[in-house]
């Protein structure tokens, strides 16, 4: 480093020269940088310090600048906020950073702190579902340029486009639009920098009938009135700002900001784990309690975290299938997979066929009883078997074997004191038990029974009643829909065999789900044809926890499978990368890896096979024996040691049909903050929550498309050396 003669004033035209030829920044940010640079020369002269070299600039003079800065009023006697505040600082950082790439001796810039903002002071907003609806239904298609200003709020909230990004697209890049139900975009954003969009049905929907009225042949996508007399036809960002204020206005929406970008959201229905609950998302988003169980990336196991934020939008779904469970979610959303250097977060639109992903093996909550194990084993079999008539007053359970309602027979004996009567259907090969009790009647329509099979659920008391209840609802269940042989349930309802599958989490059962699409003759002679779902336990130590756990009527008739390879790890890349790392470090084990554990192609195992668990803690062994040492290795073994993590492949990724979604999300208070959703860990939702919480920062850099980290602080109010400390955190799990 030299020490400089030259005064820090005048070098702030070399300053902007270099940030428009070395880093390439637009005219604008460097008239910024010039604006917020000025405030700082006009204290120095202030301060009779208009002479301060560089390297005499000391953490006493950033201070005094500082509280300069935290009293300064503007003309009308207000002081500047704090998020103003960071601008000046932010510029101020930008030179000691210019300073610091000419090799000329100053201040480091971290030595800058950035002063957090006004509790209530938000720099970016939401609308919420409520007001985002009177938005778009404030526009009035048949009015003059109706249809243009609804095409372009719609594009807005589909595509999470800047204001200026969405004025210079061109009619051009719409030139297929009538053969595209949805449309991802690649466009020039903010700092030449590309990035893609994605325009929903519903927002192509509004650009074509926009497009369909139109009768020039401008180029630009938005025109201003009277366009095709004039040549400066484009609409300007500022007449954009005027089209949403006035609808803004005309809706009685106080707030407006377009969405920096699509939000991690999960479907209404999700299931999310809390300490003494399943509930859904959208049961979550209006609970007052906000603990959540989640992963602690330390040990890979359960525990409990605070909800810090919530919120709710519209966005497009995609439908994920994983290793048998299912979950829906907006393709930004980010789950976890295991890379080349551990366990990474991935997006749902980035995932590939045959990816694996993070699931967890099992759970625990603060149970409570519900309605204790007997009566809850008449429930499962009500809820999978049962008809509920109040016009009849009366439960109506049909089953081919006479012996298994003679069980239920007893059972209703037992507990209610009267005799149901049990019959010989006419004209069928089945047996009917016939239940009259109003009493019983109203509790099942009270706990949520559903009479329509395509919508039954389980009660949500009853997942997490203690596991003897549990067990028995669910032998219940097997009991009216199971199937005999292989471990296997059926449902029209896929909710209610997510929920089973939630229930089976808890006595560490894994349980996949498949569906196919059937086709049944109805009474009316009308063919009827719907998705079918099938819930089956595959392996083996599975199937020995369910006989062990579930004590159905037809457990001695289910099959065991006579093999089990064992758990496989999805370390391939992770793998990879340890024997590169091992030759750079001279290592020799792979020639011992085939004498002492006859592995012969460990080649085999990067990109085509994936390992057992034995065979990995075979590599294992053989690492630490030949004396390799690193956190990749300590990586690797913290994967293979985990009791509560498993990994699942993706079977099928389908974007889901009708545009844009409500959605909900959640900001959890942890490092690396995640949740669990439908047994798959995801990660937590908020850009700001998830640079606070130790995301990598250059990743959501680019979840919010700015070109400079600088501008992501601003959004984050976050200091350079939190970001240092939280991107040393989140690398701890191995990464570089």
């Amino acid at each position: 480093m030299k020490k400089s003669n030259v005064p820090i004033i005048k070098q702030i035209t070399n300053f902007l020269d270099y940030c428009e030829v070395e880093k390439g920044l637009s005219e604008k940010t460097q008239i910024n940088y010039g604006r917020y640079l000025n405030k700082f020369v006009l204290w120095l002269k202030g301060s009779n310090k208009a002479s301060l070299l560089p390297h005499e600039l000391t953490p006493d003079h950033i201070w005094a600048y500082r509280l300069y800065l935290s009293r300064f009023k503007d003309q009308k006697g207000h002081i500047l906020k704090k998020a103003t505040q960071n601008y000046y600082l932010i510029a101020l950082r930008a030179i000691l950073s210019y300073f610091t790439a000419k090799d000329i001796e100053s201040l480091p810039a971290d030595k800058i702190g950035l002063p957090k903002a006004d509790r209530g002071e938000k720099t970016v907003k939401f609308l919420n579902l409520e007001q985002i609806e009177k938005l778009l239904s404030a526009v009035d298609p048949k009015a003059p340029n109706g249809l243009r200003n609804r095409a372009i709020l719609e594009s807005l909230f589909s595509t999470g486009l800047r204001i200026a990004e969405l004025v210079a697209l061109n009619r051009e890049q719409f030139a297929n639009i009538k053969l595209k139900k949805d449309l991802e975009l690649g466009i020039i954003g903010k700092g030449n920098r590309p990035r893609t969009v994605y325009f929903s049905e519903r927002a192509l929907s509004w650009i074509k009938k926009y497009l369909t009225s139109r009768t020039d042949k401008e180029k630009p996508l938005f025109i201003r009135d009277g366009a095709q007399k004039n040549s400066d036809s484009r609409l300007t960002p500022r007449s954009i700002e005027r089209i949403v204020k006035k609808h803004a206005v005309l809706a009685g929406v106080p707030i407006f900001t377009t969405p920096h970008t699509l939000r991690h959201c999960l479907h209404p229905s999700t299931r999310i784990i809390l300490p003494d609950a399943v509930v859904s998302a959208r049961e979550l988003f209006f609970r007052k309690d906000n603990n959540v169980q989640t992963i602690d990336w330390q040990t890979l196991k359960l525990n409990n975290r605070e909800i810090k934020e919530k919120s709710y939008h519209l966005t497009p779904l995609f439908s994920i299938w994983a290793g048998g469970y299912n979950l829906s979610c907006s393709p930004n959303h980010r789950l976890f997979t295991v890379g080349s250097k551990g366990i990474e977060e991935i997006k749902v639109k980035d995932l590939k066929i045959g990816d694996y992903i993070m699931g967890v093996k099992k759970f625990e909550v603060s149970d409570r009883p519900f309605v204790g194990p007997r009566f809850a084993r008449l429930l499962g079999y009500i809820l999978g078997d049962g008809t509920i008539s109040q016009k009849r007053r009366g439960i109506f359970l049909d089953d081919k074997n006479p012996d298994i309602l003679k069980f239920y027979q007893n059972l209703v004996r037992e507990l209610f004191n009267i005799n149901p009567s049990l019959t010989k259907s006419k004209g069928k090969n089945s047996w009917q038990l016939k239940i009259y009790n109003i009493e019983l009647i109203e509790f099942l329509l009270n706990a949520g029974f559903k009479t329509k099979s395509n919508i039954k659920r389980i009660p949500r008391e009853i997942i997490t009643a203690p596991l003897k209840e549990l067990a028995e609802f669910i032998a219940g269940f097997y009991d009216a829909e199971g199937n005999t042989g292989t471990i296997r349930l059926f449902s029209s309802s896929l909710d209610l065999l997510k929920d089973v599958q939630m229930g089976l989490l808890r006595f560490e059962i894994d349980s996949h789900i498949n569906w196919r699409q059937r086709t049944v003759m109805l009474p009316q002679k009308r063919m009827f044809s719907h998705k079918f779902y099938t819930l089956n336990i595959l392996h083996k130590p599975d199937q020995i926890r369910f006989i062990k756990s579930i004590k159905t009527l037809k457990k001695r008739h289910l099959k065991i499978e006579p093999d089990f390879d064992g758990e496989k790890l999805p370390v391939g890349s992770l793998l990879k990368t340890i024997k590169r790392d091992a030759m750079r470090k001279k290592i020799v084990w792979i020639e011992k890896l085939k004498k002492n554990h006859s592995i012969n192609d460990l080649g085999r195992y990067f990109d085509n096979l994936i390992p057992v668990k034995k065979t990995v803690e075979k590599i294992i062994d053989q690492l630490e024996d030949s004396k390799y040492r690193s956190p990749y290795l300590e990586i690797l073994k913290k994967i293979t040691c985990a009791g509560n993590v498993k990994w699942l492949r993706l079977k099928e990724k389908t974007r889901l049909p009708w545009g844009r979604y409500s959605t909900y999300d959640f900001g959890i208070d942890q490092r690396i903050g995640n949740i669990i959703t439908d047994g798959l860990v995801s990660h937590n939702s908020y850009a700001t929550d998830l640079l606070t919480q130790g995301v990598d920062l250059r990743t959501i850099q680019e979840f919010l498309g700015h070109r400079n980290i600088a501008t992501t602080q601003i959004y984050t109010h976050v200091t350079n050396k939190r970001l240092r400390d939280v991107h040393r955190q989140y690398h701890s799990l191995g990464k570089e």
